[in-house]
């Protein structure tokens, strides 16, 4: 029979010197904040699908990554050593441990059997989650699960969380109102080898938005989701003025950095996790209330600040994660949209183009000028007049939106389809090729389609195209995946039918990633990987489900607890609409660990406490 007491904790020795926790405290701190950046020579396979030219510089993961195995090894080394040592012991849970196998052994299998096997082992340009990577975030959460064995251990480890929110917090904050340390030339400084510090570095977001030191505002929004619960929770329940203090400003940075980031993901994410929380830990609620209508209070006094600031961008994000505003948005972009783009082709001498209401057939003769010749659907040649820059339109009124241009005597030839660019070049062997965003030669291809997202292509920020074209790559990932980081090899680069009904942003992008860690994972290490971390979070989420409904969340431990079953629910709610990214994800390990570690903590009697 279940007892509705709050376990009564013994006290034992403490073993664990703080040199030992070195490692994960490097992996907490250190590896979100690296930013160095790092010329890379890029592999023929990698620069193929890439935006063009053999090297690229990286700033944001590449180092994290070598950083997060070398600590991942060096956190191993601690705990075997500390099991030498018997000071700690292999805790008995198999629930958990037999998933995480299953899914390190598809991690593998699929890095073994990718076609591209160095991207699968080394990572993927600007992603860096190769193989070893992968490997690490399930050693940080193993060696986690195993490592707490006090209430001391566990501030370590949270101490450290807020540190990195504080950090964050501040750097984000001058980016937001455009005063980006990072582009300061003392940062840049610090961000640039010898060989570009004179170069000029300048990153793609500018004021009101923070991207921090996460490579994109939206995995800054993943971030705010792990933090923001934790924050809140150490200042609810925070003893004395000088913790109330530090875990206020903890929690106030915290709520900036997910607030300015502008991430629907990241939003969605806290969302969840507020909901979640007001159902399950009202009781703590209403005994915090005064600190919970003063955090109340500072949230929406930041709200107001920074959507004053920012003229109306914050509410303007937060009316949009409404599904009948995201409705509303895609009707009127349906509305907007001239045509329906059928087919994109190139056979031979000729591309065809066929929209909803016209087929357009050029013809490129085989002779020194490259004339062009164009048919309509009924095979009948058009009418076409070329101005003195070579400009070439339509008389006739159906093809209003088509305009070519070419310079005499040259291969290339330069199209925009409703606004929308395509570039062609006929080669020596009198074959028709389309120049892609990357600049090489290629053909157009009809990529496999969920007709679901016909016509709402740019649902989520364009998420339904890319998901519309990733799904049915599911087909021939369900046992292993194409490898680790391997996603963007393998996806319909080509479907410029895709492409052009999805709008003229989407044109000469390339798609490095789902924008869903679940689809990730599943392309990548394949659909069992994925089903193995469903199981893993699901037995987490349920065991805390069951574990905290009934306790006051009177101790440290519980409310640490809680806080971790929070943040790792709003991270896995936002990861509907974001990846996984080593600037991010090694948190995320981090905390599951923690979590589950506090979960046997709390079940058991003899949770060591320090006196």
């Amino acid at each position: 029979m279940e007892s509705n007491e709050t376990p009564q904790i013994k006290e034992t020795p403490l073993h664990k010197s703080i040199f030992y926790f070195l490692p994960l405290i490097f992996i907490i701190i250190i590896i979100p904040l690296i930013t160095y950046g790092k010329i890379v020579e890029l592999p023929l396979a990698e620069a193929n699908f890439w935006k063009g030219g053999s090297t690229h510089v990286d700033f944001f993961s590449y180092y994290k990554s070598t950083f997060l195995i070398i600590a991942a090894c060096m956190a191993l080394l601690s705990y075997g050593m500390l099991i030498l040592n018997h000071s700690i012991t292999l805790q008995n849970e198999k629930k958990y441990y037999i998933p995480m196998i299953f899914y390190c052994i598809f991690v593998v299998l699929s890095s073994i059997f990718s076609p591209y096997r160095n991207v699968a082992l080394l990572g993927f340009i600007d992603m860096y989650q190769g193989m070893s990577v992968l490997l690490s975030y399930i050693l940080i959460a193993f060696i986690m699960m195993n490592f707490l064995s006090a209430e001391r251990d566990i501030k370590v480890i949270i101490n450290s969380f807020v540190i990195l929110a504080i950090i964050v917090g501040i750097l984000g904050l001058s980016q937001y109102f455009g005063y980006d340390l990072l582009q300061t030339d003392i940062g840049k400084k610090l961000i640039s080898p010898e060989i570009i510090e004179n170069a000029n570095i300048k990153f793609t977001f500018g004021k009101y938005t923070i991207y921090a030191t996460m490579y994109n505002t939206n995995f800054v929004g993943s971030f705010g989701a792990l933090v923001l619960p934790l924050t809140a929770m150490l200042f609810l329940n925070a003893d004395n003025k000088k913790t109330e203090t530090i875990f206020l400003l903890s929690t106030i940075l915290s709520y900036t950095t997910w607030l300015g980031c502008n991430s629907r993901a990241g939003y969605l994410g806290i969302i969840t996790a507020s909901f979640l929380g007001t159902i399950m830990f009202l009781k703590l609620l209403k005994k915090k209330y005064k600190k919970l209508i003063l955090l109340m209070i500072i949230y929406l006094a930041v709200t107001i600040i920074f959507n004053l600031a920012s003229g109306g961008k914050v509410l303007s994000q937060f009316s949009r994660l409404s599904p009948l505003a995201e409705a509303k948005n895609l009707k009127q972009l349906q509305q907007e949209q001239e045509v329906q783009f059928t087919d994109i082709s190139v056979n031979l001498n000729t591309f065809t183009i066929e929209t909803t209401t016209e087929k357009l057939t050029g013809i490129i003769e085989n002779n020194e000028d490259y004339n062009l010749k164009f048919i309509d659907i009924n095979g009948e040649e058009l009418e076409t007049t070329t101005d003195n820059e070579n400009k070439i339109t339509f008389k006739d009124t159906r093809y209003s939106g088509y305009i070519f241009k070419k310079v005499a005597g040259s291969p290339f030839i330069k199209a925009y389809i409703y606004k929308r660019p395509l570039n062609f070049y006929f080669t020596e062997d009198s074959v028709v090729k389309v120049i892609s965003m990357n600049y090489k030669l290629t053909e157009p291809v009809t990529a496999p389609r969920i007709k679901i997202f016909d016509g709402r292509e740019t649902f989520a920020s364009n998420r339904g195209y890319i998901w519309s074209r990733t799904i049915p790559m599911l087909k021939d990932t369900m046992v292993i995946g194409y490898g680790p980081d391997n996603y963007c090899l393998m996806f319909p680069q080509e479907d410029y039918v895709g492409r052009f009904n999805t709008g003229i942003g989407m044109t000469n992008i390339v798609v490095d990633k789902p924008h869903n860690m679940y689809l990730q994972t599943a392309i990548n290490t394949g659909v069992i990987s994925l089903l193995a971390l469903v199981v893993l979070w699901s037995i987490y989420i349920f065991d805390c489900i069951k574990l905290y409904k009934n306790l006051e969340l009177n101790t440290f431990a519980e409310q640490i607890g809680a806080a971790t079953f929070l943040s790792i629910t709003a991270y896995l709610a936002a990861g509907m609409f974001n990846d996984n990214i080593v600037s991010v994800a090694p948190i995320f390990w981090i905390l599951l660990g923690l979590g589950i570690s506090i979960n046997r903590m709390i079940k058991i009697d003899n949770f060591q406490i320090e006196c």
